[in-house]
C-alpha cells in the first residue's frame, strides 16, 4: 500500500469545501434547518486519533528495533488501512466543516458565528484526525531491506 499523497488528500479537501455550501443552500432553499454544533463528531474524531495513535505505537516501536514483543502482521495491516482512512476522512471533514463555517460566516454576518465557530472547532479535530492518520501510516512503513547478497559485518 503507497502512502497517501498529500495532492489526494487536497482533492479530499476542496470537495469537501465545494459541497458543504452547496448543501447548505439546498438545505435552506428547501426550509430544513442547517446543521447545528458538531460536538459529537469532534469528540469522535479526537477519540478516534487517540485511539489510532495507541494502536500505531507498539508497530513504531518494532519498527525502530524493540523487536521483545511480537507484532501480528494481519493487526499491523489493519492499523495501516485504518490510518489511510483516517487521513483521507480527516481532509475531507476538514473541507466540509471549512466549507461550513464560511456559509454560516458569509450568509449572515453575526448571526451565525457561534455555528460558524463550532464548525471551525470541526476542522481543528478533522485536521487532527489527518495529521494522526498521516503519522501512523508513517508508523506503519516496513523498514528497509537489506539487499540480496549483503553481508552482516
Amino acid at each position: 500500500m503507497q502512502r497517501t499523497s498529500s495532492g489526494i488528500l487536497v482533492i479530499w479537501a476542496v470537495i469537501g469545501v465545494v459541497l458543504a455550501p452547496v448543501v447548505d443552500v439546498l438545505l435552506e432553499s428547501q426550509g430544513f434547518s442547517l446543521p447545528g454544533l458538531p460536538w459529537f463528531a469532534i469528540i469522535g474524531m479526537l477519540l478516534l486519533a487517540a485511539v489510532l495513535l495507541v494502536l500505531g505505537w507498539p508497530i513504531k516501536k518494532w519498527n525502530d528495533g524493540d523487536r521483545t514483543k511480537e507484532i501480528d502482521p494481519l493487526q499491523a495491516a489493519r492499523v495501516a488501512v485504518m490510518a489511510k482512512a483516517s487521513a483521507l476522512t480527516g481532509a475531507g471533514l476538514t473541507g466540509w466543516y471549512l466549507g461550513n463555517a464560511a456559509y454560516y460566516f458569509l450568509s449572515a454576518p453575526g448571526i451565525r458565528n457561534d455555528l460558524a465557530a463550532g464548525m471551525l472547532f470541526a476542522m481543528i479535530a478533522a485536521a487532527a484526525l489527518m495529521i494522526v492518520g498521516l503519522i501512523v501510516e508513517g508508523f506503519c512503513e516496513l523498514p528497509p531491506q537489506d539487499p540480496p547478497g549483503a553481508e552482516a559485518a
